[in-house]
């Protein structure tokens, strides 16, 4: 059921995912940053649950491809695809809880058990780890934690890669 819930969701905005940029200035601040940010932690997660089998894998991978989709209503976007800043929704209401209340929505149309969703919820508002950081809450069960390191992680290497690309062989 949440496969449902996700792919429609994933479906209405996969236009906007082949361009739209993961962040205004940080991370995958590139044109479809987006979806290269999400692939990645995609590819992470499947690493992770050959190790770890008591992984939900089709709950953390729901939460992983939702979990930064209300950026594309976060971002003003220029023709170039990248964030020219943020939209009025994006600064009033972030994309931590429009993610979750699209989520709520969605489930809501589709009759999906308000558990299930409820956990998807959970991950995208805490999937910045801690409150200084933006999260509403911190992550609360294995999932969502696995979720929340990844997006970190995933940012860092990206992040650190991209610096030391402008540093010449040999220099510091």
């Amino acid at each position: 059921k949440l496969s449902s819930l996700v792919t429609t969701i994933f479906e209405e905005n996969r236009l906007a995912l082949l361009y739209w940029p993961a962040a205004f200035k940080l991370h995958h601040a590139i044109s479809g940053g987006l979806l290269y940010h999400t692939l990645s932690i995609i590819k992470l997660c499947e690493a992770i649950c050959l190790i770890y089998p008591a992984v939900d894998r089709d709950l953390l991978m729901c939460g992983i491809i939702v979990h930064d989709l209300c950026k594309i209503d976060e971002f003003d976007i220029s023709p170039a695809g990248l964030a020219a800043g943020y939209s009025v929704k994006g600064e009033l209401i972030g994309h931590l809880v429009m993610g979750a209340m699209k989520i709520e929505a969605k489930a809501r149309e589709l009759g999906i058990n308000g558990e299930k969703a409820m956990l998807l919820q959970h991950m995208v508002i805490s999937h910045h780890g801690e409150p200084d950081f933006g999260a509403a809450v911190r992550p609360m069960f294995l999932e969502a934690e696995i979720l929340s390191q990844l997006d970190k992680l995933d940012a860092t290497i990206f992040e650190i890669t991209s610096a030391v690309s402008e540093v010449n062989s040999g220099e510091f």
